[in-house]
């Protein structure tokens, strides 16, 4: 026969699990839910637009090469205006770099080198495409 402070244990472990169980299971059904990536290429585009919109294949030459030029555009303006966000993000580096002690200016400077790794990543990544 169980106490009533082994039951109340064993309510408490219970409702832990079930909790547990019910956390994981949400948290897998979002995870398949997540909505499919748009094609980023202009060939991926023009394929999806083939399928959807039933393209010719002249049809779809020609949204290929509208999509190649907008992003050579696109590429270009970033190529334009990126001195302009680096020296406003310097900026807003060094004000915070004046902020901060000794210790967590090391710490600091730290972190924005990664930062500064994973966006260059990114950047020669989308220049890929």
């Amino acid at each position: 026969m169980l106490t009533s402070k082994r039951k109340a244990h064993l309510i408490i472990f219970t409702a832990f699990v079930l909790g547990v169980a019910a956390g994981a299971s949400g948290q897998y059904l979002l995870s398949q839910q997540s909505p499919s990536r748009p094609a980023s290429t202009a060939t991926g585009v023009a394929d999806e637009l083939t399928r959807i919109l039933k393209l010719d294949q002249t049809q779809r030459l020609q949204v290929i090469e509208v999509l190649g030029e907008c992003q050579k555009k696109n590429q270009d303006l970033k190529d334009q205006t990126r001195p302009q966000f680096q020296a406003i993000r310097e900026n807003g580096r060094n004000r915070i770099r004046a902020l901060l002690a000794p210790e967590q200016l090391a710490l600091y400077n730290e972190w924005v080198r990664d930062l500064d790794a994973k966006r260059e990543k990114r950047a020669s990544e989308e220049v890929k495409k």
